[in-house]
């Protein structure tokens, strides 16, 4: 997987969002909205054991891109295991605390960084806030940098706008007690990402 291929995967190992075609709930700003948003932020963040299953499609002026992501996470160690369709292309993307960003390609090149967005830009040559995806996905924002955002009367993020990004929020499910995003969407200049996350697990499912 070279060229174009190595950029348009790892864009998607690294940027996973979702497409919104729903119609968005109304935006609400009241204090009992923050503190939902606040509760619900600080309970998501305390799981350190989670696993989802998404649809990926990455689009920008030049191709379009799908693919299939099986993201697992247990106690802070993120594998991201992505493939095109019929199994081509694709990769293992590994992220640990205190070590490498790892990524290892479905042809079986090795690349690594002190980080991931180092290893984003490194790979993609775009300035990818890779970290902040960990947050992202679950419709958190990323506490290291500042950001925006809209909320439902129930907390749950309509738009994040961090980095340089907007993530849209177009629909949420229930997933073992709790409402987490199934479509996203997140755009920067002509780039869009999308997904559509058919499966969440949260903590280790021996409940």
């Amino acid at each position: 997987m070279r060229g174009s291929g190595v950029r348009a995967a790892l864009a998607l190992l690294i940027v996973i969002l979702l497409a919104g075609c729903a119609a968005l709930p109304e935006v609400d700003r009241g204090d009992a909205a923050q503190r939902a948003f606040e509760e619900r932020s600080e309970r998501l963040a305390a799981i350190e054991t989670w696993r989802l299953v998404a649809r990926l499609g990455l689009d920008t002026e030049r191709e379009y891109w799908s693919a299939q992501l099986n993201w697992r996470v247990q106690e802070g160690t993120h594998i991201l295991d992505l493939s095109g369709p019929m199994g081509r292309g694709g990769g293992r993307l590994t992220l640990a605390e205190g070590q490498p960003a790892r990524l290892v390609t479905r042809d079986g090149q090795h690349h690594s960084a002190r980080d991931p967005d180092v290893l984003a830009q490194r790979l993609t040559g775009d300035a990818i806030p890779v970290s902040g995806m960990v947050y992202w996905v679950r419709g958190l924002p990323d506490p290291a940098h500042a950001y925006e955002r809209e909320v439902d009367a129930e907390g749950r993020p309509i738009r994040i706008r961090q980095a340089g990004w907007e993530i849209e929020y177009g629909e949420y499910e229930e997933f073992d007690g709790e409402s987490l995003p199934v479509r996203m969407e997140l755009q920067r200049d002509a780039l869009t990402l999308r997904a559509v996350i058919r499966q969440w697990q949260m903590g280790d499912g021996s409940a």
